[in-house]
Formats: C-alpha cells, structure tokens, sequence
C-alpha cells in the first residue's frame, strides 16, 4: 500500500529500550530521541493523531503501531507497553537500522544448531529416565508399598510436566532444565515428608488406616508452607526476570503445582485404594527407629566457623583473580562477549566430535581453557561456529595456524561479538531474587507467627548463595546461563528444606514444655525428627543430577558439578544452620526482653 511517511529514519537521533520502573508492574519501553527536524515533524504528527494510533514501518511491515496520548513537543518519545524486554531491545534495534542511509540486503544466512546440540538433548532425556527410575527404586526400598505407590505418582508427574510444557509452549534452556530437577525434588521431598509421618503414626501403635490419615494431615501443612513459598519465588522471578531467570521460573511454577496435585491427590488415593483393598498390614508401610537426638545446636559453632572460612576464602579469591586474569570472575560468553570464529572443514563434523577434537586444539593454541569455548555447527555445511573469550590478533593467528595444520580448513574468518545478557538484565536478576526473599521473609513470619523464623530461613538462604559462590570464585568456574540456573535453584531447594525444619520446630513448641525441655531441645529435637527427610530428599534429587553428570556432554557436566553443590550445601545448611540460627536469634530477643 503506498503512503506517504510523516518522518523518516533520518529524522531519529536515537532509540534504547529500557524499563519503566516506575510503576507497580514492569513496563518495558523504547526512548526515542529526535534529529532538530524530527523534533518539528513529529511534535506536528502527534499534535494532529492524539488518541489515534501511529505506525511504525520498517521495510514495508508495520513493526509497531503506539497509541498517541499527548502532544509531544520536545523531542523525545516514549513508546511503552512492551510485552518483553527483548521485543523492546529489538524494536530499538529495528528504528536504529532504519535510521542508516541504506537498504539492506542478505548477501549471506547462516542456520546454526544449538550451543548444547543433539546429543545434549538425547543425554539429558536419557539421564532423566534413568534417574527418575533410581529414585523409584531408593523410594521402594526405604518406604516398601508407600514407595512403590510415591513411584507411580511420580512417573504421573512426569507424563503431567512434559504435556503441561508442550501445552504451555515454554522454551527449554539450562535455568529451565534446572526448574524442572528442582520440581522433581521437590515432588520427591513432598512424599517423603508424609511417608515419614504415616511411619511415625504406626510407630506408636495405630492402624494402617489411622496412620494414612493422620500421615497425610500432619503433612499438610509443611507440603503446603514449602511449596508456597517457593511459588513466591517464581512468581517474582516471572514478574521481574527477564530471558532465563523467567524459564526458570516458568518450569518451577508448573513443576510445583503438578507435584502438590500428584503428592495430595494422586498417592493419597492410590495408598487407600490399596488399604481398601486389603493391604492393611502395618509392616508394609515401614517404621520409624527409636529417635537418637543429637546436639545440632552445639554443633553449629564449628558448622558456623567453617561456613565463615569458605565465604570469606570465596571473598578473598576475587582480588586474587582480578590481579592474575583482569576479572574477578571468570564470565563467560554470555556476559563479556568474546570473539567468534567460523571455520569451514573439508571433514562434516558433529557437534559432540567438534567437542571432543577441535575445542582442545583451539584451548591449546588460545592458551585458554576448553570450558570457555562455545561450539555450534552450521544446518547444511561443513562449518563450525567456534565462539571463545575475546582474542589478540596473535591468539588469532595461532588458532588459524592450529586448525589448519589439524584439521585444513577451507574458510576462515574472525570478528567480535557482544554479550547476550545485558547489565540491566544483570541487575533485574538480582533485584528479582531480592525481592523474592523479602516477600518469602514476610510469608514465613506470617505463617509461622514469628519474624524470627523468617530473617534465619533467608539468612540460611544467603548463606547458601555465598557459599557456592566461592566455589565459583575459587575454582574459577564459568559465570554464565549455568551460574544462573545454579543460584536460581539454590533459593527455591534451599528455602523448601529449612521450612520442613520449621514446621516440626513450631509443632514441638505446642507439644514440648519450653521450661521445662529448653529451645535448644526443641530445635535438636526437630532437626533429628527430619533428618532422614533431608537425607532422602537430598539423594534422590542427587541421584537425578549425579546420572546427568555422568552421562552428559562436557557442557551439561560443569552444569551438573555445580547443580549437585548446590544440593548439598542446602542440605547442610537446613541441618546445621538454620534451626540453630533461629535458636541463637530467640535467646538474642529474650535477652533483650529481659533488660
């Protein structure tokens, strides 16, 4: 359709996406800045078509169509009410193209695989399989017919997960994948929680019948408290990330109301359809062991030394590595940007034989290391795009020459490359996981009726961020998609298995004389009493992430090390940290009351 435009590229200085953050919901905008003839052009446009809608036109499509709401006469413009930020960042870009004295043309197009390929995909579904199939094997083993029930309902979990997924449309990346891990475990933990009760039930003499209801309603509320305030998490992680922290989210969110469904639902009728139907013997379901208390309370002095140590030993390696490598941490790709190399081979290779022959001969020739560099393959050629930290011209050369003498490449060429996560997407992260732990914060003080038990389960909860950071920062592992998934996990395992502490430690306060027994025995004697929780929900989420380590390709590994790390200081932490940080803050106030 021909039309005449009112302005044109040439009469745009600028454009930049941005947030408006001043507003209750997140709204993602472009500023638009005018040349001195734009400012007179488009204040008359806008004072002729208010309320009216003005299009954007970019090579003959219409790319955005704003609504006027003022006349705007001083040449800088708002177009706001972005879905994403990436839809705003490419709106942007689109003006800022139009605004050259060009017209573009493809001279070339690439179609590239994914960064993690084929393989990657095939491993993670195989180490899937076989891990969830460990886990109903561990399940069977420690809790007999409530275990091969928990088994069942977790392979329906499984089947419900991928169909939600594909219904939803969501896009699978590393923070995803990790969502999902987590929401398994947590499906896992949820079981586990009440199978201990119903054992716990029996133990003191009642009927298999009695012991499944009073299993399942003394589990209630410490499923619901767990799992609740996880959602919180992904609920301000959806509202306020951006890219992959909103996979994350995204997974988790489904992940956690399926698990709720198939724990509460599906066992729960599958356990008394098998009590109805006669499986009413008590030694099917298991019992508990005399309970052994052990001292947590005196023990988290030393836990808390040793914490101290490795945060501060994390804190300590930072100057240290930004004196020997320029950066602090070792940032991959995805925040610094680097240099990408496209090298044609008279030889087809895969992605995983390209992982397994040429990355080592280009971390030799780089002096770099092999997990900085990034490999994908380009659909219907015989081309690798190799993409690495930033090179001089002699790591240039000295790769060329390698791959030459190695391999005879055919084409070669080199160019810069820009990161993918932006330092406002940096900084909605951060703020996202602040906010998530202060809503958490409140939601447990309200829950629990004591802000103590907040400010410990979030100061457990940082605890854990800084303690996995050091690992980070003293073994020099890759800052990138995987630290993302790794920290984002750590806030929703972390923030579950301190709230099943809780729960038993507010249950004991009403059943336990604090005169006569003392906070510290309460909180040892809570912590014993979910002990085997931890333990199990910790192994059987271990053992899915352990099968993906070992079966994975070297970029799922270094995902997988630090996913299992993370696992185990949040085991370690709900154990030895939380309920004593409590303890420690209760005697703090009292003491206080006391003055």
């Amino acid at each position: 359709e021909e039309y005449t435009p009112a302005l044109t590229g040439s009469d745009v200085k600028n454009a930049q996406a941005g947030i408006d953050n001043s507003k209750a919901t997140k709204d993602y905008l472009v500023s638009l800045a005018f040349t001195d003839e734009g400012v007179k052009k488009f204040a008359d446009v806008t004072s002729a078509n208010v309320g009216k809608v003005i299009y954007i036109v970019y090579d003959n499509e219409i790319v955005s169509y704003p609504q006027v709401q003022e006349a705007i006469t001083g040449g800088n413009a708002v177009v706001n009410k972005i879905d994403t930020y990436e839809e705003a960042e490419s709106l942007a870009t689109t003006i800022r193209i139009g605004a050259l004295p060009l017209e573009l043309r493809e001279l070339r197009s690439n179609v590239v695989g994914a960064k993690l390929g084929e393989e990657a995909i095939s491993t993670t579904l195989k180490a899937g399989c076989i891990g969830v199939a460990l886990v109903c094997v561990v399940l069977i083993i420690i809790y007999l017919v409530p275990g091969a029930v928990a088994s069942l309902a977790l392979l329906a979990y499984v089947i419900l997960t991928l169909l939600c997924l594909n219904a939803f449309n969501v896009t699978l990346t590393l923070p995803g994948l990790a969502g999902i891990i987590l929401s398994i475990g947590m499906a896992v933990d949820a079981n586990v929680i009440i199978f201990t009760r119903i054992k716990e039930e029996i133990t003191t003499g009642k009927s298999a019948k009695a012991s499944i209801d009073a299993g399942f309603n003394k589990a209630l509320s410490a499923i619901l408290d767990g799992n609740i305030t996880t959602l919180i998490a992904a609920g301000v992680l959806w509202w306020r990330g951006t890219g992959a922290v909103k996979g994350f989210a995204q997974t988790l969110a489904i992940g956690i109301l399926l698990s709720m469904f198939t724990a509460l639902i599906v066992t729960k009728y599958l356990l008394k359809s098998l009590q109805v139907l006669g499986v009413n013997n008590v030694k099917c379901y298991g019992s508990v062991k005399e309970l052994k208390v052990t001292n947590y309370v005196k023990a988290s002095k030393i836990c808390g030394i040793i914490s101290i140590l490795a945060i501060a030993a994390g804190l300590i390696f930072l100057p240290i590595n930004k004196q020997k490598t320029g950066q602090a941490l070792n940032f991959s790709l995805e925040f610094v940007g680097g240099t990408s190399i496209s090298a044609s081979f008279e030889e087809d290779y895969t992605l995983s034989d390209a992982e397994q022959k040429i990355r080592p001969v280009v971390a030799e020739a780089a002096d770099i290391a092999e997990s900085t560099i990034q490999l994908q393959n380009v659909a219907g050629a015989k081309q690798i795009i190799i993409k690495t930290p930033e090179l001089t011209v002699a790591q240039r050369e000295a790769v060329e020459n390698a791959l030459n003498e190695n391999f005879n490449v055919t084409e070669y060429a080199t160019e810069n490359i820009s990161s993918t996560i932006s330092n406002e997407m940096q900084r909605d992260a951060i703020l996202a996981v602040a906010l998530a732990a202060i809503l958490m914060l409140i939601y447990i003080a309200f829950r629990f009726k004591d802000v103590k038990f907040g400010v410990s389960s979030v100061m457990a909860l940082l605890h854990d961020v800084l303690v996995v950071f050091a690992l980070y920062s003293i073994a020099r592992l890759s800052v990138g998609d995987t630290f993302i998934a790794c920290m984002l996990t750590i806030v929703g395992y972390s923030i579950n298995a301190t709230i099943i502490i809780f729960d038993r430690v507010r249950e004991n306060l009403n059943t336990m004389s604090v005169k006569k027994d003392g906070l510290a025995a309460i909180v040892n004697t809570s912590v014993s009493q979910t002990f085997t929780r931890t333990v199990y929900t910790s192994l059987t989420t271990l053992v899915m992430v352990l099968v993906l380590y070992i079966l994975g390709v070297p970029s799922i590994k270094e995902f997988a090390l630090t996913l299992m790390a993370g696992i185990v200081v949040g085991g370690y932490s709900s154990v030895c940290i939380s309920g004593p940080l409590w303890y420690g803050l209760k005697k703090v106030f009292e003491k206080k009351k006391a003055k």
